[in-house]
């Protein structure tokens, strides 16, 4: 956003220690501002333990047109404590906004100020939340809504939707409570309209530009929108251990799933929790689990006998920094190369990665229309910043059709006795389950012949594995494939990525687009099997071909590179937080001026990103 611009949105950073609301806080900020007709997404960070006291983020980034990534740098943060919120000021631009409380319980040193740091170019605000918090409910607990209504008030955005987003924030409890939580919020918005004189230049004019979206969107995380996809696809039963960043989805099933005639079951461990669900998928039902890093390394030997016993599972694996226990709440996309091979042996099966928060419950739905039409596991690839980032979404029931329909191909009885397992043409046998009377068969992890009976002949297992990885070719010619978005014709820059680098990917193009560059990306959702044709496409118009991912160096670039026969320019990178559209930018802007060497930059190419505002990262590549 340049700074002499009329706002058409904002990102805003509510900091504090675990505990002091500012995650509730964010939660009400991202409800009124979706009712009032912004897009809208959310990326909250938090410590790993349940219940601690480090620091804690809520991130919000609010715009009129569609929000691609949570945005690089803030425009406002709310300091509900000085000592975290410290180190938050580094990320502010210049006309940015700091709301601090100008009355705290301890007189602070200059240097343990937050207001210390506001530096000539920034505007601080002193406000005093813990004295109208008290005013307002006789506590201090609510000065994160004081904060919310100061915010409010200084940019002008409506109170209304404010005061409807803490009502349903706070809907469980008493209306006491309710109502006291909006008094604070009213005397937060009162003292920044009459108190506070507005230097800053973020002004809404009450959100008047954007009403006609009033009331079409909802607010849903990532881990929400893929149990809803799992629901909507005629869910059954859901194994699970609590595991994070995936554990949200079990608590939504767990609640709604029993509803809905299913079974929810909370396992001992995730070997449990697969062997359940491969059991019911072997039994007739649609039945589902969903994981981490590590919990997916646990469940590798029952996905190879789904593989192998062509049993339809929906695993849903929501990524974060590893290896081991690594990073439970940072964000990472390292865990490609697991879903895809990680087996014993040969162990075909489909990766599916959603781009954003209504992909979720696409890719999650058509997971299950694509296991029973292909009798096999389908792994659904989350992350951290996928599975808990908010958006406003819209029109979810129809967005899985663009991904395709899949049929199952059911047997019915006839004679010569039942052959499970027969060879076809796509490799996808007719199915028949337990029970269906003259469709008797075995199933086992053991190599078998078409009737399911166990075979130990070379010739025999060589036919079964050409059959299996025969489903996945059928399935790479029937998922719709990726289409190029960008520039016709000889490209400066072609940009691959997936999963939920899709968006800051985007954000980077259309940036370099903007300055003259000729840039195109394919993005494909279907991860594996790997769909070459595209790929192959844009590798021939590309002066430069880059793969965009969040793992140590490319795992999904060694994919690329295998299809299009060429180096490719690596920007991957891991540590903690999502890649910033301005970062890729970066790497790609200096990787185009170095012909023949797709992972060189020069000075110049770095002075040159600095100027146009491109921002700071790092390119690691081969």
């Amino acid at each position: 956003m340049r700074s002499d611009a009329a706002p058409t949105g904002m990102v805003v950073r509510i900091c504090g220690a675990a505990g002091d609301g500012n995650i509730a806080a964010g939660q009400v900020l991202n409800r009124a501002v979706t009712r009032m007709g912004f897009r809208v997404m959310n990326f909250d960070s938090y410590p790993a333990e349940i219940r601690g006291f480090g620091k804690s983020v809520a991130h919000t980034r609010f715009e009129v047109e569609r929000v691609w990534t949570p945005g690089d740098g803030c425009d406002c943060l709310v300091a509900l404590d000085d000592a975290h919120s410290i180190s938050e000021t580094a990320r502010l631009r210049d006309g940015a906004i700091v709301i601090y409380d100008d009355r705290p319980p301890d007189w602070h040193e200059e240097d343990r100020s937050v207001a210390g740091f506001v530096v000539p170019g920034m505007h601080g605000y002193g406000v005093p939340l813990r004295d109208l918090s008290t005013l307002a409910t006789k506590g201090t607990k609510a000065r994160n809504l004081v904060a919310m209504g100061a915010l409010a008030g200084l940019v002008r955005l409506p109170a209304d939707p404010f005061r409807e987003a803490i009502r349903g924030q706070f809907g469980s409890k008493s209306e006491e409570i309710r109502e006291g939580n909006v008094r604070a919020f009213d005397l937060g918005w009162r003292h920044a309209t009459e108190r506070l004189k507005k230097r800053d230049r973020f002004d809404f004019g009450l959100a008047a530009p954007v009403v006609e979206r009033v009331g079409k969107a909802e607010i849903l995380s990532g881990n929400e929108a893929a149990a809803r996809g799992c629901l909507d696809a005629g869910l059954l039963m859901y194994a699970g251990y609590p595991i994070t960043p995936a554990t949200k989805i079990l608590e939504v099933l767990a609640k709604k799933l029993p509803k809905a005639g299913g079974v929810v079951v909370q396992t001992e461990d995730e070997i449990s929790a697969i062997a359940h669900a491969v059991g019911a998928g072997w039994a007739g039902t649609r039945a589902a689990t969903a994981t981490s890093g590590p919990g997916l390394s646990l469940m590798v030997e029952m996905l190879n006998l789904a593989v192998m016993a062509e049993v339809p599972v929906v695993v849903i694996d929501s990524q974060r920094g590893g290896p081991s226990t690594g990073l439970p709440t940072r964000t990472e996309q390292s865990d490609f190369r697991l879903a895809a091979h990680g087996a014993s042996g040969d162990s075909p099966r489909p990766v599916l990665a959603p781009a954003d928060v209504a992909e979720c419950h696409a890719l999650t739905f058509k997971a299950f229309e694509v296991a029973d039409a292909f009798q096999t596991p389908v792994l659904v690839l989350l992350d951290f910043f996928l599975s808990n980032r908010i958006e406003d979404v819209s029109g979810l029931a129809e967005a899985a059709a663009r991904f395709g329909t899949y049929a199952e191909k059911r047997a019915t009885a006839g004679e010569g006795g039942y052959r499970r397992y027969a060879l076809t043409d796509d490799g996808v046998s007719p199915r028949a389950v337990p029970g269906t009377e003259g469709l008797f068969h075995p199933a086992t992890g053991l190599e078998h012949d078409e009737r399911g009976f166990p075979s130990y002949d070379g010739p025999n297992h060589v036919r079964m594995s050409d059959k299996r990885h025969r489903k996945m070719a059928a399935l790479a010619a029937r998922w719709p494939e990726p289409e190029a978005v960008g520039a016709e014709g000889p490209l400066d820059l072609g940009v691959v990525s997936w999963g939920s680098t899709i968006g800051a990917a985007t954000e980077a193009m259309r940036a370099l687009a903007a300055r003259g560059l000729a840039v195109a990306g394919v993005f494909p959702r279907l991860i594996w099997p790997v769909q070459e044709r595209p790929l192959r496409a844009l590798s021939e118009r590309s002066r430069v071909l880059a793969v965009v991912e969040m793992n140590h160096g490319g795992q999904y670039a060694d994919e690329v590179e295998r299809v299009v026969g060429r180096r490719v320019l690596r920007v991957a990178r891991i540590g903690a937080d999502p890649i910033g559209a301005a970062e890729i930018a970066e790497a790609l802007v200096g990787a185009r001026k170095e012909p023949g060497d797709s992972t060189a930059e020069t000075a110049e190419t770095a002075e040159t990103a600095e100027r146009n505002g491109t921002g700071g990262g790092q390119e690691h590549g081969t």
